[in-house]
């Protein structure tokens, strides 16, 4: 009974230091707080700002450098999370070194917390209309953002990229697709392949991919797979300006390697400077 007494005691303690932070009330935050807590407290330790989409569907974590605050808005890392997984991963993965370079990291839980469906995500427009809304917010302008998915979130950079460029306001200097092919099946990449994004969607793009050698899904995640990315993603008109392989890595091996991130963090200060200079 003490033990119980201590746990309830405890879990309420925790409760109540979130709630000091101003993180508010939604489902998935909750959810993302039982299934990922260390994450989860890194992100309001280090100062995050985490608030719910305008339409109640979800969150998304902004954190942004302290001289950022009274200066121009600085680049922006806005990232999609893998499979079955919270924001919080994403932003702890990318913080450190987005800190070092003075970057702001956007996160966006687009998994609304069950399901294996493309259904039980946002889809592409959702998401990006997400980063638009907090972009704008911020005074973000052009050419000053690196957008990042990680594999079920790489399978769905392309679509999100193409409405960057297409429809969007060309936040996008780098996109980096990061251990997920475009599948072929995924609606929104059959409109690109039909021509609804026009000819040349990827038109203007730049491009990082990553693919680890120990990837167990080699033909979609790996390195064959984010071979057949780089050859789609040129022919509707984008450049690849990196293509890591990683012949040690696992499906995660991007952020498990420092050396991959700051191999795309480089390209990624290298377009900054093209497009500002």
């Amino acid at each position: 009974m003490a033990k119980r007494v201590m746990a309830l005691t405890i879990l309420t303690l925790t409760i109540a230091s979130y709630l000091a932070y101003g993180v508010p009330e939604h489902r998935l935050l909750e959810q993302a707080r039982r299934e990922s807590p260390d994450r989860f407290r890194y992100a309001l330790e280090n100062g995050a700002n985490i608030d719910i989409t305008p339409d109640s569907k979800t969150f998304y974590i902004l954190w942004l450098p302290k001289n950022a605050m009274t200066g121009e808005p600085p680049p922006i890392i806005a990232t999609i999370h893998g499979h079955a997984s919270w924001a919080f991963d994403e932003f702890y993965l990318w913080h450190k070194e987005a800190a070092e370079r003075g970057y702001g990291v956007l996160a966006i839980q687009w998994w609304l917390g069950e399901g294996e469906r493309y259904q039980d995500y946002l889809m592409p427009h959702e998401i990006y209309r997400i980063i638009d809304q907090v972009l704008e917010r911020e005074g973000v302008g052009a050419e000053s953002v690196l957008f990042h998915g990680f594999s079920r979130g790489s399978a769905n950079c392309y679509a999100v990229t193409a409405l960057d460029r297409t429809k969007g306001r060309g936040y996008f200097t780098l996109t980096v697709a990061n251990a997920g092919k475009p599948s072929a099946g995924f609606p929104p990449n059959a409109e690109i392949e039909d021509g609804v994004f026009g000819p040349k969607p990827f038109g203007g793009t730049h491009w990082v991919t990553f693919a680890g050698g120990k990837d167990p899904n080699p033909d979609r995640d790996g390195i064959e797979g984010m071979r057949e990315a780089a050859s789609w993603i040129r022919r509707y008109g984008g450049i690849v300006d990196l293509a890591i392989e990683d012949k040690n890595a696992d499906h995660g091996g991007f952020h498990k390697d420092p050396k991959n991130m700051r191999a795309a963090l480089d390209i990624f200060q290298k377009r900054l400077e093209s497009a500002h200079n």
